[in-house]
This record gives structure tokens, sequence and C-alpha cells, in this order.
């Protein structure tokens, strides 16, 4: 809705439930007769409750509450295994082979084979290809003149809109 429409609104928005005021009278006598048998709802504050209860409640705030400090006793040759195994992770990511994570590396058959079976649309295709030396030379062999661009904002863009927004 516009705000130019608002002063025009006759909803509210809220609704009475069918047969409320039918049944209202009922309802509230009902209700006070309830009340006549059963005066008491059954919970009781303690006499001189709310005396001290300030008190009570700034001393709990304030005090402060001491616990001991564990402090974690590690054996000494447990330092050694894990500078140990730091080692070796070093050693094993260095001096191991490099794969090579291309989509050269992949085989035609399985690359088609998961384009045809994920159901990707154009969007998630454009991501998976990151070669930018290839758009580039794609766009500088297509030059596009200025011609073509004019007729193209003549046919596709409504100016009404550009002005609107």
């Amino acid at each position: 809705m516009k705000l130019k429409d608002l002063h025009n609104n006759n909803n509210s928005g809220f609704k009475i439930p069918k047969d409320y005021f039918s049944n209202l009278e009922e309802s509230i006598l009902n209700e006070a007769k309830l009340d006549a048998k059963v005066p008491s709802h059954g919970f009781v504050v303690p006499d001189h409750y709310f005396d001290n209860l300030e008190d009570t409640i700034y001393k709990k705030a304030t005090s402060k509450s001491t616990s001991k400090v564990r402090t974690l006793h590690v054996q000494p040759w447990v330092y050694v295994a894990s500078i140990a195994a730091c080692v070796m992770l070093m050693f094993t990511l260095t001096f191991s082979e490099k794969q090579s994570n291309s989509i050269s590396s992949i085989n035609n058959e399985s690359l088609e084979s998961f384009i045809l079976d994920e159901d990707l649309n154009t969007s998630e295709m454009a991501t998976l290809i990151t070669d930018s030396v290839l758009f580039g030379r794609e766009i500088l062999n297509n030059a596009i003149s200025d011609a073509t661009i004019d007729n193209y904002i003549e046919r596709e863009i409504d100016l009404e809109d550009l002005l609107d927004n």
C-alpha cells in the first residue's frame, strides 16, 4: 500500500471472532461465579517478604564468590609428542608431491557428466570458469560498435523506468 492511499483505508486489520458478543455476557457471569466459589488462587507470599527483598538482592549481587583455579598438569612426554607431530606434518606438507587441481587435469567425460547431472544454471556455470585471459581475448576479438550499442538501448531499455528512479 502506498503512502498516498493510507487515508482511504477502511480496514484496520483487526477482526472479532464470530459470535463473540453473543456469548460474552454468559462467559463473564460464569467467571464471576467461579471466583465466588474459589476465592483463593493457592499462591501465598510469606509475611514481610517485600520488606527486606531489596537488601537481599543487593547482598547477593555484590558478594564475590571465590572459586578454585585449577591448573592443567600436562606430562612432559605430551609436549615432546606434540612437537614431533608438528615436525612430521611440516615435512609431509613440504616434501609431498603437489597435486594439480585444475580443470585441465579432469577428463572430459567426468566433467560432462557432472554438468549434465547437477542441474546447474548459467550463473553457477559462470563461476566454474575462471580463466580471465580467455574472456579478455573473446571481448577484444569481438568488438561491439557504437551503432550496435545505440540500437540495443533504443530497443531494450525503457527511458521512463530510468526517469522514475
